[in-house]
């Protein structure tokens, strides 16, 4: 016998599914209470400790900056042979008690560089207390006296003037126009013509045989040499490039007539060698000279016209 299952007419609820749904009662915890979950408040201890640190952090950088532990003991100087370590470090700025973390290479370099006798330079800080300046300085190429100026001046290759010397050695001796005696610092005359005049002087024994004794530049440009046997050669003005670029033509005529036998460079009787149209070269001697013409009687002496340019 079979008994057919009835089905209700009233739905059955899933009391289990009904409880999962539902929404807990809000502003009440079961458990534990809203205090208890709130995170707690520790923003202030983080500033705290912050502000400690960085204080602590001042106070070791002022220890080490005012402090004895990094000052600058050794100044080690290299290269410099007209300045002393003194001079030097003075020079890059070095204050007696400074700390080693206060030295800027680069400014101290510039410091350096401002000097008249500095080429290039190096400052280097090493720790603990050491600084090591590498320096090289300018070597001077000639020696420079304004007129007739006893005072000589050392010149650079960039006719700067370095300082006083007390005599020229084997240095070019540059006689420039009367006046005032330079400053150290000065350009005393064009750099190109200061390293024409040097190479004249190098290539002169082995041109014509000759050493030159120096130059004169007067106040007009005009260039003449003073060989050691006394003579000179006139090459005229020498201001402009165009000027410049001669010179070799005026080297050459004064090979080109001791070779034919018009000259003799050894002569004692030899006055000057003009070579100022390098084409038509004018040789003067002492024997050849024509008389001074003697003053009439009565007349009154007339001052000598100072030297015009052309």
């Amino acid at each position: 016998m079979r008994f057919r299952r009835r089905r209700s007419l009233v739905p059955r609820l899933d009391w289990r599914r009904g409880i999962e749904q539902t929404e807990p009662l809000k502003g009440q915890l079961w458990t534990r209470s809203e205090q208890a979950l709130r995170e707690p408040d520790v923003r202030w201890a983080w500033r705290a400790l912050a502000v400690a640190v960085a204080l602590a952090e001042s106070a070791a950088l002022a220890w080490l900056w005012f402090g004895p532990a990094l000052t600058v003991q050794t100044v080690i100087v290299d290269g410099a042979q007209h300045m002393t370590r003194t001079q030097v470090a003075r020079a890059a700025g070095l204050a007696d008690g400074a700390s080693v973390l206060s030295v800027d290479g680069e400014s101290d370099r510039q410091r350096l560089l401002n000097q008249t006798w500095v080429r290039t330079a190096t400052v280097v800080p090493q720790l603990p207390g050491t600084v090591l300046i590498r320096v090289s300085e300018w070597q001077p190429i000639a020696g420079y006296h304004a007129g007739k100026s006893g005072k000589l001046f050392f010149l650079s290759d960039q006719a700067i003037v370095l300082g006083s010397a007390s005599t020229e050695g084997t240095l070019v001796d540059v006689q420039g126009p009367a006046g005032a005696d330079p400053r150290v610092g000065d350009r005393a005359l064009d750099a190109q013509l200061l390293t024409a005049l040097v190479n004249i002087q190098r290539g002169f024994p082995a041109l014509i045989g000759q050493d030159v004794a120096g130059f004169v530049f007067d106040s007009c440009g005009e260039l003449t040499l003073v060989a050691k046997r006394g003579w000179k050669v006139y090459f005229g003005r020498v201001l402009t490039p165009e000027e410049f670029a001669t010179l070799r033509d005026k080297l050459t005529a004064l090979k080109a007539i001791s070779g034919n036998g018009n000259v003799n460079y050894n002569s004692a009787d030899l006055e000057y060698v003009n070579v100022m149209n390098p084409q038509e070269a004018a040789v003067g001697y002492k024997s050849r000279e024509p008389a001074t013409p003697s003053p009439t009687p009565g007349a009154t002496p007339q001052p000598t016209p100072a030297a015009v340019c052309k």
